[in-house]
């Protein structure tokens, strides 16, 4: 199978089955039934029973995500405004890289890219590891068709972009493909896991392979990817 097409997709979930274009995620109940795993377009889900997930992370309180509307802004490099960075966590079964689970929840969708193996669950991406499973860095080209509720959805050279976990996601129909961090994009919240980095007398965040830029966004502190040589 190509690897550029194969999709990691949700089944059996209520409420009109995710993200569609550049409407609102949301969580949605699993659909009984029992276990094992149903094949799709090269992917597998595990249909084992499952809480109903209805913690609603589609407004981040104070701190400025929506998963609806565009977030716009010019293009180009906003001054330097150094900020002390605060990692922020995309709720509960969010996890940073490196994070090892036992077990992977019945919502945790299997595909292959790349001849590597990969679990997708609610932004976060997976692979075996020791009798278990590690949050890794998905890869560039890698598609799913659902995000989850607390995505950010932003405009660079009249480009839209979807932004989660520190992951930034282009739409393709009714699926989304995981790109590079697009220069100029403004985000105001980056994951456990960024490092600072003291550069030519500025400090960066580096998430990712990405070098992000604090500034001051309309009073808010936020920060651009930038390129740094």
């Amino acid at each position: 199978m190509n690897p550029e097409t194969t999709l990691a997709q949700r089944f059996g979930h209520g409420g009109g089955g995710g993200m569609r274009g550049g409407g609102g995620g949301s969580f949605h109940p699993a659909s009984g039934g029992g276990g094992g795993f149903r094949g799709f377009n090269g992917g597998a889900r595990n249909v084992g029973n499952h809480p109903v997930r209805s913690e609603g992370f589609g407004e981040r309180r104070g701190g400025g995500f929506r998963n609806e509307g565009i977030y716009h802004h010019a293009y180009g490099v906003h001054p330097y405004f150094y900020h002390p960075f605060r990692p922020y966590v995309w709720g509960p079964y969010w996890h940073p890289f490196g994070f090892f689970l036992y077990a992977l929840t019945a919502d945790a969708i299997m595909f292959d890219y790349a001849n590597q193996q990969y679990y997708y669950d609610d932004g976060v991406y997976y692979v075996p590891s020791n009798n278990g499973y590690t949050v890794v860095a998905p890869p560039i080209g890698a598609v799913v068709t659902y995000l989850p509720a607390g995505y950010m959805t932003l405009e660079v050279n009249n480009v839209i972009y979807f932004y989660y976990g520190g992951v930034f996601y282009i739409n393709q129909g009714n699926s989304f493909r995981v790109v590079p961090g697009p220069i100029g994009a403004i985000v105001t919240a980056l994951p456990e896991g960024a490092t600072e980095q003291y550069i030519n007398g500025q400090n960066y965040l580096l998430y990712n392979n990405t070098y992000y830029q604090p500034i001051s966004d309309n009073g808010q502190d936020a920060y651009e990817v930038v390129e740094v040589n």
